[in-house]
């Protein structure tokens, strides 16, 4: 488990918290006055006057005339600076397609495209997807202060490399560096598609009281384990690998393969041709659901093998909940309920063990609500960092 770090308090980062905190205010609440901020945060007027002046002066917050007041002196009310901002969410999660969506810093959303791929040169293609981003980006008025980079795997910050098992030609590809180079900003984001859902998802409920297994199955399999508003990376950033766990199935003799290679959508496609049936995979599902035998005998093993490995994770992580995701929300309900009666089964053990288990609240792989947050996180301590 990661362990906790300890912070050794001086001016400077008493004063950055300070100043992060006006700002998630400020966001949060379009404009506010100052008194309200130093109750809001619990800190002086003297304290707040400090942070307000310092971000005014760099061009940061702007300070008005209020309209609301019925009577007396209109107070003034901070607000941030029209130029502040937007991010950029690109989605690299898929060979197929590259995706993009443009927010505000409140996170409406301005723009959403996608560019299908031919498969041809990836490179070149994410290049291209980079000039349209960049022709959206000059009809929109404020300036872009972070991207979010989703991508399908680990990424080591230190070889600029995200895992290529997904997507080969990641390893000839320094993600941030390119991002870096095209668009002229340090704020660059490069976020495992898996841990920024299972961020989202752990934000969405009691933050900083529960812990959170996160278990998504797609193409690919993973998933993350966040402790006390910790996630858990690992030494070499790889703790969200379980898709690599070695295990075996029923059906496969006494070799083990990996999980990802027997339960991700593209390992049950390859089973139904092997067993002839010409369907897609939704059709699949609903078949599973009408409890036809061939179904059946198709997904049991697949599903088994899911709640063998959920349970097992149960033993590793005790976590108050488990959140179950996919491409396909067939899939994660299926999964979702299957593990449900599994650990019916399994309460009778003499030391039984128990996790709430639901499928995920937000469609993820979509909205990028994830990477949206942390990329605005990321904006807000650098300019806290930044005012001296």
């Amino acid at each position: 488990m990661a362990a906790e770090k300890k912070q050794i308090l001086t001016v400077k980062n008493i004063r950055n918290v300070n100043t992060e905190n006006i700002l998630q205010s400020i966001i949060r609440n379009r404009n506010t006055t100052r008194s309200i901020l130093a109750k809001e945060n619990n800190i002086s007027l003297m304290t707040v006057k400090h942070v307000v002046d310092d971000l005014i002066a760099a061009g940061f917050l702007v300070e008005k005339e209020s309209a609301n007041a019925d009577v007396g002196r209109n107070p003034k009310v901070l607000e941030l600076a029209e130029d502040y901002g937007n991010i950029v969410c690109v989605n690299l999660t898929s060979e197929d397609e590259i995706s993009f969506l443009i927010y505000d810093i409140h996170q409406n959303l301005l723009t959403e495209k996608s560019l299908i791929l031919s498969g041809k040169d990836y490179k070149a293609e994410l290049l291209a997807a980079v000039r349209k981003v960049k022709e959206e980006l000059a009809g929109i008025a404020t300036e872009t202060v972070g991207i979010a980079v989703f991508v399908p795997g680990a990424y080591d910050s230190e070889e600029d490399q995200v895992n290529y098992d997904l997507i080969p030609a990641f390893k000839q590809l320094h993600i941030r560096a390119l991002f870096e180079n095209e668009f002229g900003i340090k704020n660059i984001q490069i976020l495992h598609d898996v841990f920024a859902a299972a961020r989202s998802e752990y934000d969405s409920l009691n933050p900083e009281m529960e812990s959170q297994f996160y278990f998504y199955c797609g193409y690919g399999v993973g998933g993350y384990f966040i402790h006390k508003n910790e996630a858990v990376e690992g030494s070499g950033n790889m703790a969200g690998e379980v898709g690599k766990m070695l295990v075996s199935m029923d059906g496969y003799g006494e070799n083990y393969v990996t999980l990802e290679e027997i339960v991700s959508i593209s390992a049950v496609k390859k089973r139904m041709q092997e067993f002839g049936l010409d369907i897609s995979f939704t059709e699949l599902l609903s078949l599973h659901q009408a409890e036809d035998p061939l179904a059946a005998e198709i997904m049991t093993p697949v599903l088994n093998t899911i709640s063998r490995v959920l349970y097992n994770l149960l033993w590793v992580y005790n976590p108050t909940r488990i959140v179950v995701d996919s491409c396909r929300d067939g899939y994660s309900n299926l999964i979702t309920e299957h593990f449900r009666t599994f650990m019916e089964k399994m309460k009778n053990d003499a030391i039984p063990i128990y996790a709430e288990t639901r499928a995920a609240k937000y469609d993820e792989y979509h909205m990028m609500r994830g990477c949206f947050y942390m990329t605005r996180n990321a904006w807000i301590e650098e300019t806290a960092d930044s005012i001296q």
